[in-house]
């Protein structure tokens, strides 16, 4: 029978698929086992089945991720070994780690690093942890859901966009602490790997006295000899704080106090409106 229908259209229409299927099953366990490194065998297998069981099914939900993996047992079988894998560990900080090394390889000094607080609706969910209220930018109303503490590295041209930093949190969460907490992780989850290379701009939130206390105070997880400036990025549609790594150009010798030299100390930067 497979020779008769390899020997037919259709036959060559499933082969195809059949290698499609194979490829992209290929590059889901490359990426889920980098993304992965240093987890127990059962959390890696369990990452590259969600990641791939996602994209198969196009839905987070277990109960449309459990048919595409095909296994021999019950779905309702592994809807809870799915289930159960995920609620027993938290996976956001070794997983954010393995994402910020492999895209700090591509930022480069002249780049953005872009850290924009969010927020998820989840408008039919009652029932998952830690739901909280959220303003939803898009509706501009009060919802359910999560915030959401996130950061790209981008040029300044937008035609390269790395992601380096993704995490969603609660206030109702029993470790939460508060939004600048959560801003400072990710600047330091994120300097941790980029070093003094981009140019940090905060979209929301950066101008409270809280953040701009970052000015002059040393990164827990940079060299001794990085510093921040505060500057402003100043468009037609919004404003936002930028920290500015202290690179060899904008060192000021100790003897030098030229005008020229604050001038460049002081510059602006403009983005276009977004």
């Amino acid at each position: 029978m497979v020779e008769m229908l390899a020997n037919t259209r259709d036959g060559d229409a499933m082969t195809e698929n059949s290698r499609i299927v194979g490829a992209i099953k290929g590059q889901v366990s490359k990426f889920s086992g980098i993304i992965s490194k240093g987890l127990p065998k059962a959390k890696q297998r369990l990452i590259r089945e969600m990641i791939y069981g996602i994209q198969a099914g196009k839905d987070v939900k277990l109960s449309s991720v459990a048919p595409t993996l095909n296994e021999c047992t019950p779905l309702i079988k592994t809807e809870d070994r799915l289930s159960r894998n995920l609620d027993d560990q938290n996976f956001t900080v070794k997983i954010n780690d393995q994402i910020c090394r492999l895209g700090s390889r591509n930022v480069l000094d002249d780049m953005v690093i872009a850290i924009d607080p969010g927020d998820i609706r989840k408008r039919y969910a009652s029932k998952m942890e830690c739901l909280c209220k959220i303003h939803d930018g898009s509706a501009h109303e009060i919802g359910e859901g999560y915030w959401l503490a996130k950061a790209v590295a981008a040029d300044i041209e937008h035609k390269k966009v790395i992601p380096l930093y993704l995490e969603a949190y609660s206030q109702e969460a029993k470790d939460f602490k508060s939004e600048n907490d959560q801003l400072f992780k990710l600047i330091d989850a994120v300097g941790a790997h980029i070093g003094d290379k981009g140019t940090y701009a905060i979209d929301r939130g950066g101008d409270s006295s809280t953040t701009s206390s970052l000015k002059g105070k040393e990164n827990a997880s940079s060299s001794a000899s990085r510093r921040r400036e505060t500057s402003f990025i100043k468009g037609r549609r919004r404003t936002a704080p930028l920290w500015l790594p202290r690179f060899p150009a904008l060192t000021r010798p100790p003897s030098s106090g030229t005008k020229r030299e604050k001038s460049r100390r002081r510059r602006s930067y403009t983005m276009p409106p977004a």
